[in-house]
């Protein structure tokens, strides 16, 4: 049986309106309670999950920011943070620039930009849908000159939220073709994450795994977008709920209901026998 269970937050758990449904509390718990590992993997900066954690009320880490950093509130136990280098964010804000397009940068606990709807908006710009009000959040900058921020060694992700979703995957496109230490993804329907080249949601799983002495076909994880999929193929079982994106479908060896119908909690329910 598996021993790690691993899933995506929003369109995994969270339903549309961003909260996090009774059937997964009590599914993660009654798991928990058997003693079975559970980790959450989120494109979030790890303290934009705190809510759920608490919600769930299980000792459970997070890795955070597709991969970047790997953390336990309940230990405040930081495991690692894979940071971006200034030559490859200064080329960032190159392009950005030449294309017209604001960018923001998150450290592990603050977000900077230079435009001021993506400051004034903050994370509700992705999540359009939701409801829920957050209790945890993290400190937000406006500077003038986003090259000045090239210096900081702790740059842990960078965003780029566009609602003309071709011209937002040609950014993603550009970004993975032209700046070699850098990889985006689209994390969210109108949102690309960009990270350094080597984090994913799959590397830090899998370095988790084997501090737990778990192998990775002992690992299941869920996810619904392009972040998700390095997660699903590291993982022995990968599930992709119905929502998904078809890039995590195709990917995933088996496909359970929607996020909004609790899929997570019906799937994991039937394979635990609970």
């Amino acid at each position: 049986m598996y021993k790690l269970i691993a899933t995506d937050c929003d369109g995994t758990i969270l339903n549309s309106q961003g909260y996090l449904p009774r059937e997964i509390i009590d599914t993660f718990r009654a798991l928990h309670n058997k003693g079975i590992h559970i980790i959450i993997a989120t494109g979030r900066s790890d303290i934009l999950a705190k809510d759920y954690l608490d919600e769930l009320d299980i000792n459970c880490p997070v890795i955070g920011c597709n991969g970047a950093t790997l953390a336990n509130f309940y230990t405040n136990k930081n495991y690692f943070i894979n940071a971006m280098d200034s030559g490859s964010l200064d080329k960032l804000f190159d392009m950005c620039d030449s294309l017209n397009i604001a960018v923001k940068i998150f450290t592990p606990d603050t977000c900077y930009t230079s435009d001021k709807k993506l400051y004034e908006g903050g994370i509700n710009l992705i999540t359009t849908k939701y409801t829920r009000k957050m209790k945890y959040s993290i400190n937000y900058e406006l500077v003038d000159d986003m090259h000045s921020l090239s210096s900081l060694d702790n740059v842990i992700k960078a965003v780029i939220i566009e609602s003309d979703i071709p011209k937002l995957l040609s950014i993603r496109d550009k970004i993975n073709e032209n700046i070699p230490d850098l990889k985006a993804v689209q994390s969210n329907w109108n949102c690309i994450d960009i990270n350094n080249k080597s984090v994913s949601k799959g590397n830090a799983l899998v370095k988790y795994a084997e501090m737990l002495n778990i192998k990775p076909e002992e690992i299941i994880a869920f996810g619904d977008s392009e972040n998700d999929v390095s997660m699903i193929k590291a993982a022995g079982l990968g599930v992709a709920v119905s929502n998904a994106a078809d890039c995590v479908k195709e990917t995933a060896d088996e496909i359970t209901d929607t996020n909004d119908n609790f899929g997570v909690a019906k799937y994991l329910q039937k394979l635990y026998d609970l």
